[in-house]
């Protein structure tokens, strides 16, 4: 059977988004911008600029309603039909570029994404993370192709609070760590082989390169090192899901922070990406890898993301955590692990973390 790749293209530096007249021509002349309260207030008048003179028409556009759910993706397709779009841009972060996603799908027009921090790779991937609207996980609804093209203008997101590019260093480290462990054992095909081998520029670079970047991002300087971190949040772990293949894109530590999830104001409270580093942890503790495990967490550790449950606001109590673990295992990133994952092996996974803890 015929297998075709499609990678997201993408324009970085400060000043990105003058480069999209020129990327757009091609597909209509309608734009219809998809983001979020903030973000349209930090970049849409950045996106107006670069307009300026151009043959590009700003059809409309519309907050994306504070969640991506099935019904804000429909609400967003619906206005944008109305004006008659060609082209949806999603502006902001992952929620708000996961909703454009899914209303230019709906809608069978090319979505470009500018995103306004460094959180997620949204920006690139094929797929938008679905919740209800009381914001628990429902599921990932995937689709035919990436966007066609991310504008990323640094200087938008070295002005955008520096927890965001935190949490997008968490959750690319994340990907690096899943998918060699997802596909462990496996003879992987050649994009999957690729991928796993790529995911490596999830890893080293931040490592290298992250502390210096949040520095910078502190004081609001689009640095080379912060360009870097936001190359490697935004590109390199979009572009790692999409060559590898679906059982191969998540494992322990996206499906424990989908568990979390059910927890009261839980997605509300604590950052997607810094989250998931902690599920990092727990899946190298799990795995019984102790040396990447220290590594790791003495990383975090100095760039403020969390490596125990006192950092995400959760009691270390077999009562409270029994429900989550339980969600956790029916996650579908667990479906596909090199041996079987139980309950009881998370529990004792998170208490190496707790017990590293108290040795501090």
């Amino acid at each position: 059977m015929a297998n075709t790749v499609s990678l997201t293209r993408y324009t970085v530096g400060v000043d990105a988004y003058r480069q999209l007249p020129m990327a757009a021509q091609s597909f209509g002349n309608r734009l219809f911008v998809v983001g979020g309260h903030t973000a349209l207030a930090a970049a849409l008048p950045r996106l107006q600029a670069a307009l300026a003179g151009s043959k590009l028409v700003l059809a409309g556009v519309q907050w994306y309603g504070g969640e991506c759910t099935y019904n804000n993706i429909q609400a967003c397709a619906k206005a944008a039909k109305q004006v008659g779009a060609q082209i949806i841009v999603g502006m902001g972060g992952g929620k708000a570029l996961d909703t454009a996603k899914g209303a230019a799908n709906l809608l069978g027009v090319p979505v470009f994404t500018l995103p306004t921090i460094a959180a997620t790779c949204a920006a690139t991937t094929a797929l938008s993370v679905v919740y209800d609207e009381a914001h628990k996980f429902i599921e990932f609804a995937f689709f035919a192709a990436p966007p066609v093209h991310t504008f990323i203008d640094t200087a938008v997101i070295a002005a955008a609070p520096v927890k965001y590019l935190r949490a997008g260093i968490g959750d690319t480290l994340a990907k690096h760590y899943e998918c060699t462990f997802a596909s462990r054992n496996d003879d992987l095909d050649h994009s999957s082989g690729m991928a796993v081998n790529l995911s490596r520029m999830c890893r080293d670079p931040l490592l290298q390169a992250g502390a210096q970047a949040l520095q910078d991002g502190e004081a609001g300087t689009p640095s080379d090192a912060l360009q870097q971190a936001v190359l490697a949040n935004v590109v390199t772990t979009g572009y790692v899901s999409c060559l590898v293949a679906e059982e191969y894109n998540g494992a322990v530590a996206h499906s424990l922070f989908y568990g979390l999830t059910i927890l009261p104001g839980f997605e509300k409270s604590y950052l997607h990406g810094d989250v998931v580093a902690y599920g990092v942890l727990v899946q190298l503790a799990l795995d019984q890898n102790e040396r990447e495990l220290l590594l790791l967490r003495d990383f975090l550790l100095s760039v403020g993301i969390p490596t125990c449950l006192a950092d995400i606001g959760v009691r270390y109590e077999r009562g409270m955590l029994a429900p989550v673990l339980e969600e956790t295992l029916t996650m579908p990133d667990m479906r596909h692990l090199p041996y079987q994952v139980t309950k009881e092996m998370l529990w004792c996974a998170i208490g190496v973390l707790e017990n590293l803890k108290s040795h501090n």
